[in-house]
């Protein structure tokens, strides 16, 4: 007799023990999972050149996204000094988690488009809506977030940031934690 599942000992086969009498397998230790695909760590893979989010459970796909990446340009300020608007790769974390999260306007905002820099923390730089339902920090500069314009999602749009369409990031929102392993590659 077989049902599916029950060849790698979950405890989903205790229902069908209680329902036969008959004790399939034990049930699992004090802290450990019953299913061993469902217990390993989610983890996030992005592709920079094809410009999507892979949520991964072990090495389960369990969702692909479309991402907007960075551009790749750059801004100069006087002097020589400036930004670059790419996405950066590596091996990163979740450091925190927001719901409807406020966008901080750095200055290079202001700079792209010719206007006076505000002050350090004024309250003109704090921007809701901005950033879309939710947003998972990587940095302090560096968030995977929703959008308030869908329409750059897939494309080379971001100033580094990867933007996801606002109903995805609420299906990755609630199965990552902090310290879940981010990995960007190009």
């Amino acid at each position: 007799m077989s049902w599916r599942g029950t060849e790698r000992c979950p405890w989903r086969a205790g229902i069908l023990a209680l329902a036969t009498g008959l004790l399939l397998c034990p049930p699992p230790a004090r802290g450990q999972s019953a299913d061993p695909i469902n217990s390993a760590p989610v983890s996030l893979l992005v592709s920079v050149s094809q410009r999507t989010l892979s949520v991964l459970r072990g090495e389960e796909v369990l969702h692909r996204f479309p991402v907007g990446v960075g551009t790749g340009t750059r801004l100069s300020r006087g002097g020589g000094d400036g930004w670059t608007f790419a996405t950066p790769t590596g091996e990163f974390e979740v450091g925190r988690k927001k719901k409807d999260p406020v966008w901080y306007a750095p200055d290079w905002y202001y700079v792209e488009r010719g206007l006076p820099i505000p002050t350090p923390y004024s309250e003109v730089r704090y921007r809701p809506g901005v950033l879309g339902d939710y947003a998972l920090y990587l940095s302090d500069e560096i968030a995977i977030h929703g959008t308030e314009d869908e329409s750059t999602v897939g494309r080379a749009s971001s100033h580094g940031c990867l933007r996801m369409r606002n109903a995805d990031i609420a299906v990755v929102f609630p199965l990552v934690e902090v310290g879940t392993r981010v990995v960007i590659g190009p």
